[in-house]
């Protein structure tokens, strides 16, 4: 969970990349609220463990009753490709049921 101006932003992970660690998807994590922030569709991520593409088509997705604007990321790793899908979900004012339709 983060909080960003008063909005908290939880993630559901939809499949993981397998090469990359905690700290690598929290990077990932935090550039993908940054872009549903700023409204953004695409940035190009590098780090010294992968270098890529996130990207989101500004689709709203549903696992059971969760939900939120879908995130992917394609990486070159050092160990090869990989990839990932996840959720940013923004739930407003500690109402951890509501789910806002972005």
């Amino acid at each position: 969970m983060l909080e960003h101006n008063g909005i908290r932003l939880g993630y559901v992970f939809l499949k993981a990349a397998s090469y990359l660690g905690q700290e690598e998807f929290q990077e990932l994590m935090v550039q993908a609220v940054e872009m549903y922030l700023a409204g953004e569709t695409e940035r190009n991520v590098k780090s010294s463990e992968y270098e890529g593409r996130l990207y989101t088509e500004q689709r709203y997705e549903l696992i059971g009753t969760l939900g939120g604007q879908r995130f992917d990321v394609d990486l070159e790793t050092s160990r090869g490709r990989d990839n990932a899908s996840f959720l940013v979900n923004e739930q407003t004012k500690g109402a951890g049921a509501a789910i806002s339709v972005n």
